[in-house]
């Protein structure tokens, strides 16, 4: 460890017009880097792209192509069992058919059962 970085957030209501006595809410974010230390503005930055690329490249893909937040199992073998399977595609797809959206995806392995079991081989798409 290089660096401690904490990052204090203010949150405000998003709402148009806030609750009369509604306060902005305050959080701490701790990070640790193998960084040397830096100006403020390097972190923020790399904080941000973190965040952000976690947002579109994972978390938005898993609710949207994958239905991940309308689950309605409370069985917590199965949920981390379906998040790990969820990941392990994402993953997949990136390194062997980055070109493809998902939607392409989908509707590719659906038409050719073979494009999808030579991806689960670890064979790229032609």
């Amino acid at each position: 460890m290089r660096s401690l970085i904490c990052v204090t957030k203010i949150t405000r209501s998003s709402c148009a017009k806030p609750a009369a006595g509604s306060e902005p809410e305050t959080t701490t974010h701790h990070y640790v880097s193998s960084l040397p230390p830096q100006k403020a503005q390097r972190f923020a930055t790399l904080i941000r792209g973190h965040w952000g690329g976690c947002e579109s490249r994972n978390h938005w893909v898993r609710d949207t192509q994958f239905g991940e937040d309308a689950t309605r199992s409370k069985n917590l073998n199965l949920n981390g069992n379906l998040a790990v399977l969820r990941c392990a595609l994402i993953a997949v797809k990136a390194r062997l058919a980055p070109a493809l959206s998902w939607p392409a995806l989908f509707e590719l392995a659906s038409y050719k059962p073979s494009f999808a079991l030579n991806l689960l081989h670890n064979k790229p798409s032609k």
